[in-house]
Protein backbone atom coordinates (compact mmCIF):
# COMPACT_ATOMS: atom_id res chain seq x y z
CA UNK A 1 0.00 0.00 0.00
CA UNK A 2 1.20 3.48 -0.95
CA UNK A 3 0.27 6.17 1.06
CA UNK A 4 1.11 9.77 1.27
CA UNK A 5 0.58 12.35 4.09
CA UNK A 6 -0.90 15.80 4.08
CA UNK A 7 -0.13 17.64 7.88
CA UNK A 8 1.09 21.00 8.58
CA UNK A 9 2.58 19.90 11.91
CA UNK A 10 6.13 18.65 10.78
CA UNK A 11 6.54 16.73 13.91
CA UNK A 12 3.87 14.46 13.89
CA UNK A 13 3.57 13.94 10.25
CA UNK A 14 7.29 12.74 10.12
CA UNK A 15 6.65 10.81 13.20
CA UNK A 16 3.31 9.31 11.24
CA UNK A 17 5.83 8.69 7.94
CA UNK A 18 8.05 6.54 10.38
CA UNK A 19 5.76 4.49 12.01
CA UNK A 20 3.59 3.80 9.01
CA UNK A 21 6.93 2.84 6.87
CA UNK A 22 7.14 -0.28 10.08
CA UNK A 23 4.08 -1.71 8.76
CA UNK A 24 4.76 -4.78 6.19
CA UNK A 25 0.84 -3.96 4.77
CA UNK A 26 2.92 -0.52 3.81
CA UNK A 27 5.34 -0.49 0.85
CA UNK A 28 5.85 3.73 0.44
CA UNK A 29 5.02 6.34 2.46
CA UNK A 30 5.74 9.93 1.63
CA UNK A 31 5.04 13.35 4.13
CA UNK A 32 4.16 16.80 2.79
CA UNK A 33 3.33 19.66 4.39
CA UNK A 34 2.32 21.76 1.85
CA UNK A 35 -0.55 21.15 -0.76
CA UNK A 36 0.59 22.62 -3.62
CA UNK A 37 3.74 20.08 -2.74
CA UNK A 38 1.22 17.58 -2.05
CA UNK A 39 -1.20 17.84 -5.58
CA UNK A 40 3.12 18.37 -7.75
CA UNK A 41 3.61 14.69 -5.62
CA UNK A 42 -0.04 13.19 -6.82
CA UNK A 43 0.30 14.49 -10.20
CA UNK A 44 3.60 11.97 -10.93
CA UNK A 45 3.22 9.24 -8.24
CA UNK A 46 0.34 6.78 -7.61
CA UNK A 47 -0.58 6.26 -4.26
CA UNK A 48 -3.79 4.05 -2.72
CA UNK A 49 -4.66 5.98 0.25
CA UNK A 50 -4.39 10.24 1.74
CA UNK A 51 -4.16 10.86 5.09
CA UNK A 52 -5.25 14.38 5.55
CA UNK A 53 -5.36 16.87 8.06
CA UNK A 54 -8.40 19.38 8.25
CA UNK A 55 -6.70 22.26 10.05
CA UNK A 56 -3.72 22.71 7.56
CA UNK A 57 -1.70 26.05 7.55
CA UNK A 58 -3.05 27.97 4.63
CA UNK A 59 -6.25 26.03 3.74
CA UNK A 60 -8.36 23.67 5.03
CA UNK A 61 -8.30 19.65 4.33
CA UNK A 62 -12.12 20.61 2.89
CA UNK A 63 -10.73 22.65 0.25
CA UNK A 64 -7.67 20.08 -0.24
CA UNK A 65 -10.96 17.39 -0.54
CA UNK A 66 -12.92 19.52 -3.27
CA UNK A 67 -9.79 20.15 -4.99
CA UNK A 68 -9.12 16.16 -5.47
CA UNK A 69 -12.39 15.54 -6.65
CA UNK A 70 -12.16 18.10 -9.35
CA UNK A 71 -8.90 16.22 -10.15
CA UNK A 72 -10.36 13.01 -10.81
CA UNK A 73 -7.32 11.57 -9.66
CA UNK A 74 -7.81 8.17 -7.87
CA UNK A 75 -6.62 7.99 -4.69
CA UNK A 76 -8.55 7.42 -1.07
CA UNK A 77 -8.70 10.05 1.80
CA UNK A 78 -8.98 9.71 5.26
CA UNK A 79 -9.34 12.55 7.22
CA UNK A 80 -7.21 12.16 10.41
CA UNK A 81 -7.75 15.21 12.67
CA UNK A 82 -7.82 15.95 16.23
CA UNK A 83 -11.24 17.70 14.87
CA UNK A 84 -14.11 14.71 15.27
CA UNK A 85 -17.34 16.53 15.67
CA UNK A 86 -20.08 15.04 13.75
CA UNK A 87 -20.90 18.34 11.57
CA UNK A 88 -16.86 17.45 10.12
CA UNK A 89 -17.47 14.52 9.73
CA UNK A 90 -20.66 14.48 7.56
CA UNK A 91 -18.99 17.64 5.92
CA UNK A 92 -15.59 15.34 5.24
CA UNK A 93 -17.80 12.19 3.91
CA UNK A 94 -19.78 14.70 1.98
CA UNK A 95 -17.03 15.64 0.17
CA UNK A 96 -16.22 12.25 -0.97
CA UNK A 97 -13.66 11.15 2.24
CA UNK A 98 -13.25 7.45 2.29
CA UNK A 99 -13.16 7.53 6.35
CA UNK A 100 -12.59 9.93 9.25
CA UNK A 101 -9.88 8.76 12.26
CA UNK A 102 -8.97 10.86 15.57
CA UNK A 103 -5.59 11.74 15.63
CA UNK A 104 -5.67 9.97 18.87
CA UNK A 105 -6.27 6.45 17.31
CA UNK A 106 -3.31 4.28 18.39
CA UNK A 107 -1.33 2.92 15.40
CA UNK A 108 -2.19 -0.68 15.50
CA UNK A 109 -5.91 0.44 14.91
CA UNK A 110 -5.02 2.98 12.48
CA UNK A 111 -2.58 0.69 10.37
CA UNK A 112 -6.06 -2.13 10.10
CA UNK A 113 -8.57 0.73 9.19
CA UNK A 114 -6.81 1.79 6.27
CA UNK A 115 -5.86 -1.42 5.27
CA UNK A 116 -9.40 -1.92 5.64
CA UNK A 117 -10.60 1.83 3.66
CA UNK A 118 -7.92 0.65 0.73
CA UNK A 119 -9.26 -3.15 0.88
CA UNK A 120 -13.01 -1.43 0.29
CA UNK A 121 -14.32 -3.10 3.77
CA UNK A 122 -14.71 0.21 5.57
CA UNK A 123 -18.24 1.37 7.04
CA UNK A 124 -17.97 4.33 8.50
CA UNK A 125 -18.37 4.87 11.82
CA UNK A 126 -21.92 4.05 13.35
CA UNK A 127 -21.33 6.73 16.48
CA UNK A 128 -21.39 9.52 12.97
CA UNK A 129 -24.39 11.53 14.28
CA UNK A 130 -26.80 13.05 11.77
CA UNK A 131 -27.00 16.52 12.14
CA UNK A 132 -29.74 18.07 13.90
CA UNK A 133 -30.57 20.78 12.05
CA UNK A 134 -32.37 20.83 8.67
CA UNK A 135 -30.66 23.24 6.16
CA UNK A 136 -32.71 26.22 6.01
CA UNK A 137 -31.55 26.16 10.23
CA UNK A 138 -28.54 25.81 9.75
CA UNK A 139 -28.59 28.85 6.76
CA UNK A 140 -29.90 30.39 9.79
CA UNK A 141 -27.51 30.12 12.71
CA UNK A 142 -24.62 31.21 10.43
CA UNK A 143 -26.18 34.46 9.97
CA UNK A 144 -27.39 34.96 13.13
CA UNK A 145 -23.34 34.70 14.33
CA UNK A 146 -22.34 37.23 11.85
CA UNK A 147 -24.09 39.74 13.99
CA UNK A 148 -26.51 40.92 11.57
CA UNK A 149 -29.85 41.92 12.80
CA UNK A 150 -32.79 39.78 12.32
CA UNK A 151 -34.73 41.94 10.28
CA UNK A 152 -31.17 42.20 7.48
CA UNK A 153 -31.12 38.21 8.27
CA UNK A 154 -35.07 37.78 7.10
CA UNK A 155 -34.59 39.71 4.24
CA UNK A 156 -31.10 38.36 3.57
CA UNK A 157 -32.82 34.41 3.25
CA UNK A 158 -35.76 36.03 1.47
CA UNK A 159 -38.02 35.13 4.60
CA UNK A 160 -40.63 36.62 6.93
CA UNK A 161 -39.02 37.87 10.54
CA UNK A 162 -41.97 35.40 11.90
CA UNK A 163 -40.99 32.74 10.27
CA UNK A 164 -36.78 33.60 11.10
CA UNK A 165 -38.43 33.69 15.08
CA UNK A 166 -39.67 30.06 14.20
CA UNK A 167 -35.71 29.06 13.06
CA UNK A 168 -34.16 30.15 16.07
CA UNK A 169 -37.02 28.84 18.42
CA UNK A 170 -35.80 25.65 16.83
CA UNK A 171 -32.43 25.88 16.68
CA UNK A 172 -32.19 27.33 20.17
CA UNK A 173 -34.47 24.15 21.30
CA UNK A 174 -32.00 21.84 19.40
CA UNK A 175 -28.82 22.94 20.36
CA UNK A 176 -29.96 23.38 24.03
CA UNK A 177 -29.36 26.87 24.12
CA UNK A 178 -30.37 30.21 25.81
CA UNK A 179 -28.75 33.02 24.07
CA UNK A 180 -26.71 34.08 21.45
CA UNK A 181 -22.99 33.88 23.06
CA UNK A 182 -24.20 30.27 23.95
CA UNK A 183 -25.02 29.85 20.18
CA UNK A 184 -21.91 30.90 19.14
CA UNK A 185 -19.99 28.74 21.81
CA UNK A 186 -22.22 25.76 20.83
CA UNK A 187 -22.07 25.87 16.78
CA UNK A 188 -18.20 25.87 17.27
CA UNK A 189 -18.19 23.08 19.35
CA UNK A 190 -20.12 21.12 16.92
CA UNK A 191 -18.35 21.97 13.61
CA UNK A 192 -21.08 24.73 12.57
CA UNK A 193 -18.59 27.62 12.42
CA UNK A 194 -15.06 26.58 11.21
CA UNK A 195 -12.19 26.81 13.76
CA UNK A 196 -10.03 27.82 10.52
Amino acid sequence: MRIIILDDHKIFGESLKALLLESSEISKCDFVSDVEEFFGKIEVNSYDICLLDINLDKNSGFDVLKNLSASKINIKTVILSSYTNPIYKKKALDLGAAGFLSKSIDSKSLIEKICQINNGLWTEDENLIENPLTKREEEVLKELITGETNTQIAKDLFISERTLYHHIENIYKKLGVENKMELYAKALELGYVDRF
